[in-house]
């Protein structure tokens, strides 16, 4: 009993809602879980309405609930210069090898004064995307960036004609191709993101 209750606390609330949801269609459908639970036939359809309630209920927490991200770790501390250890140093103290609290930072801020802990839609967040991709997830700046160029492309897109949202996809199409060539190199993308942003101003 312990381990299925130490297996359960483990499990995901949508699993338990889809599988409690299965059961109960079971208990519909034939009547009886394995001749230790019955019901009445009287019953089945309300037993047939709370498991597609539970199904129904799981699957949207498992699709629409929001998923926790991961922080970020912080930024190595720069070495201004290196020294020689003094001989005092060879022994350090139980303090002076504790590593140090670390740091959060805080989300970015868009220009429209909404925070944002990932890019816009349009950037593969998943680990599975470009290396251009990976970059920008990882990075504070280039998410703010991704988020300004978005809603500045967002609303010269609503307010131009067919043949210019023709041409403007055209054209991101394109920078998207060029924003990929700066690979992993954070100080060439924010550079490709202001040049764009320029452009489209």
């Amino acid at each position: 009993m312990s381990d299925l209750l130490n297996a359960l606390s483990h499990t995901p609330l949508p699993t338990i809602l889809v599988l409690a949801g299965i059961l109960f269609w079971v208990l519909a459908v034939a009547g009886s879980l394995a001749g230790k639970i019955e019901i009445e036939k009287s019953k089945q359809l309300t037993a047939a309405i709370v498991g597609t309630a539970f199904i129904s209920l799981g699957l949207i927490l498992f699709f629409f609930a929001p998923k926790a991200t991961e922080p970020m770790p912080p930024p190595a501390p720069a070495l201004s210069s290196v020294t020689a250890p003094s001989p005092a140093a060879t022994s350090p103290s139980p303090a002076a090898t504790a590593p140090p609290p670390a740091a959060t930072a805080p989300p970015p801020v868009s220009s429209s004064g909404q925070t944002h802990a990932r890019p816009s839609p349009g950037v593969n967040c998943t680990g599975t995307g470009t290396p251009d991709e990976i970059k920008i997830c990882g990075s504070a700046t280039l998410i703010e960036l991704d988020w300004q160029l978005h809603d500045i492309y967002q609303a010269l897109f609503k307010r131009s004609d067919q043949h210019q949202q023709e041409q403007l996809k055209r054209e991101e199409n394109v920078w998207v191709q060029q924003r990929g060539r700066c690979q992993s190199d954070e100080s060439c993308l924010i550079a490709t993101y202001r040049s764009r942003i320029i452009q489209l101003h």
